[in-house]
């Protein structure tokens, strides 16, 4: 579980990335493909941190009872 959570937070770091890197400021038209990395990847990278998160709490709940 924890493992997920890893690859979650990484799937999502790496979409923020691509985002940043594709995105052209001096464009005046939406950049849509980055925005919707954004989206994806601030989701992907909640829900990483979300399931790291869960598993660290049941790995400790576990090990003390």
């Amino acid at each position: 579980m924890q493992s997920l959570g890893t690859v979650l937070l990484a799937v999502g770091f790496l979409a923020l990335a691509g985002a940043h890197l594709i995105t052209d400021p001096t464009a005046l038209d939406a950049n849509i493909g980055a925005g919707f990395l954004i989206i994806v990847g601030l989701v992907t990278g909640a829900a990483g941190l979300l399931v790291s998160v869960i598993a660290a709490l049941f790995g400790m709940r576990r090990r003390r009872g």
